[in-house]
């Protein structure tokens, strides 16, 4: 029988809008003489991606293993761990795996590429997964990932994806429970890129009340998985939604579940972030108290992973409890 050795697929599908896909993602077969593999561009990063394609070359997603400091469960997790909670801000997931042959089809594109101009930590990562693919295929052993769905019309924003930046945001002050409730104001989300396509300029309205809450929600989950990744200015992004409606999108959240990593948490403390939405941390307490066997299940984490998830989670709380013993309910936005 053949085995499974863990690599993630990271695979965003073409969607109109973030609560809803085109089709059931369970329903793609990364397998298929159907579906086309591609190198993605250089400035996804230090991670090994792929793009996938139909037969049209009409843009499927992106296959992204586990290098660097992508842990390709920890992608899955923070996925189901936005379910669980409520908040939609994460893209869908669903665990797969490539086939050795698949993977020969992939060796190949990685054989003729060389990263070393761009960045040697990508260039040694691609030969990581090279050796790992040979080991694969010789072994035949399947390579286990997360399809997800792929996501149009969003853009990196730098002017919350810094520590710095996010001071200076408008919205940083009402994330503090000794701050008054953020206004419900329109407000104007604009990027300019000339690194990313297509290039100039995307813009999107949202309001400074939502700005808000999704901001501090995303630092929430991300105490809890522990992403030592989210403030480097490109890890924070926005989406139109319909029109020129717009609201934060968190795209990236792989460098999670890091023994001992507690980076997250502690932004969150030094920021003194201590105002988040209700229902999001009451479904936290519930989730500590769910069955941790079934919990592991759900996360698609190995042992050793759902402990370290279990720590950020306690500590995330016991962070919360304290601050609820400082500023009783105005820790919550209302």
């Amino acid at each position: 029988m053949m085995k499974v050795r863990g690599f993630l697929l990271l695979l965003f599908v073409a969607s109109l809008n973030v609560y809803a896909d085109p089709y059931d993602i369970k329903d793609l077969d990364l397998n298929s003489n159907d579906v086309k593999l591609s190198l993605m561009g250089e400035m996804e990063g230090r991670s090994i991606i792929l793009k996938i394609k139909d037969t049209q070359d009409n843009k499927l997603g992106v296959f992204k293993p586990t290098s660097g400091s992508t842990l390709h469960r920890g992608e899955y997790a923070m996925s189901k761990l936005g379910e669980m909670v409520g908040l939609d801000l994460y893209p869908k997931a669903e665990l797969k795996s490539l086939t050795p042959k698949t993977q020969k089809k992939v060796m190949a594109l990685l054989e003729w590429v060389r990263f070393d101009k761009y960045s040697s930590r990508k260039e040694q990562n691609r030969q990581i997964m090279m050796e790992e693919l040979k080991k694969n295929i010789d072994d035949d052993v399947a390579l286990e990932g997360t399809f997800k769905p792929w996501y149009t019309n969003f853009q990196f924003y730098l002017p919350l994806g810094t520590v710095e930046g996010l001071k200076k945001h408008v919205v940083y002050k009402y994330m503090k429970a000794s701050s008054v409730q953020p206004p419900h104001k329109r407000f104007l989300l604009k990027q300019c890129t000339q690194l990313l396509e297509p290039k100039g300029c995307t813009s999107g309205y949202t309001h400074i009340d939502d700005l808000a809450h999704d901001m501090s929600s995303i630092m929430l989950l991300d105490a809890v998985m522990g992403n030592n990744d989210r403030f480097p200015g490109g890890n924070v992004h926005f989406r139109i939604i319909t029109g020129k409606d717009a609201r934060l999108f968190s795209l990236d959240n792989g460098a999670v579940l890091k023994p001992k990593d507690k980076t997250a948490l502690n932004i969150l403390k030094d920021l003194g972030i201590t105002r988040f939405v209700k229902q999001y941390v009451d479904r936290l307490y519930e989730i500590r108290n769910m069955d941790k066997k079934e919990l592991r299940k759900d996360l698609g984490l190995s042992p050793e992973e759902f402990e370290i998830f279990l720590g950020n989670l306690t500590d995330t709380l016991q962070y919360l409890d304290e601050i609820k013993a400082k500023y009783g309910d105005k820790i919550w936005f209302k």
